[in-house]
């Protein structure tokens, strides 16, 4: 690859016009083989008329602007990697996101595994991308529409590829301010407000399936006049 120009856009962000094809972006925290300060255009430019060179021949990998085959695919891996930055943050704007779900929908988007994990990384440390932000956020609008124990919510976390320790930090916090006695107590008064004559063996399992225990169950049921069969 021979590098044509070269400009920064922001910090550690770089435009790269290469001789051949479109140009492209990348971040130097990308680059794993060569340093910033080789990323600089040919010297005297290539195919102009005050040109060094009189032809691409003349060019040797080691000059400014002029690199291995090796090294340009660590350019191209950078620009790669840079694109699958870009499209993270693009939904990270639109929504809290949680680092698999993320992972998939760059995978789909035909970023290699390479390109994801680097990106995501950068994105993490600077704290753009937070799964235990994530998680806090999910089960507070999880609770608005729904009344659920620390069993469910537990395997809902970990479905959404949340670490268990975080999961439970967050549900720790969340029932702190959400007691899970209380909430089965919501779960019952939900069920009753759409079953005129309730079933207690069907109501039970609606409350189990809800992630509550057999002793909150019994309890909440109890405020109720509602005895377990």
């Amino acid at each position: 690859m021979v590098i044509r120009g070269t400009e920064q856009v922001s910090l550690g962000v770089y435009k790269i016009t290469p001789d051949a094809g479109p140009a492209f972006f990348l971040r130097t925290e990308y680059l794993s083989q060569i340093t910033e300060d080789r990323l600089v255009p040919v010297d005297g430019g290539l195919g102009k008329e005050d040109s060094l060179f009189v032809s691409p021949e003349d060019l040797k990998p080691g000059m400014n602007g002029v690199f291995s085959e090796e090294d340009s695919e660590d350019i191209i891996q950078a620009g790669r990697t840079y694109s699958a930055e870009k499209a993270a943050m693009e939904y990270l704007s639109r929504a809290e996101q949680c680092r698999f779900s993320l992972e998939q929908k760059l995978l789909k988007k035909n970023f290699s595994k390479e390109s994801v994990d680097s990106a995501l990384n950068f994105i993490e440390e600077k704290g753009y991308l937070d799964d235990l932000r994530f998680a806090k956020a999910w089960l507070s609008t999880r609770y608005i529409d729904h009344a659920e124990g620390r069993r469910k919510l537990l395997a809902e976390l970990l479905s959404r590829g949340i670490d268990r320790t975080m999961a439970k930090e967050a549900l720790d916090e969340h029932f702190e301010e959400h007691p899970e006695a209380e909430q089965c107590i919501r779960a019952v008064k939900k069920y009753l407000r759409t079953h005129s004559s309730p079933d207690t063996q069907k109501l039970q399992a609606s409350l189990f399936r809800s992630g509550f225990s057999h002793s909150q169950i019994k309890n909440a049921m109890q405020n109720f006049s509602l005895g377990l069969e």
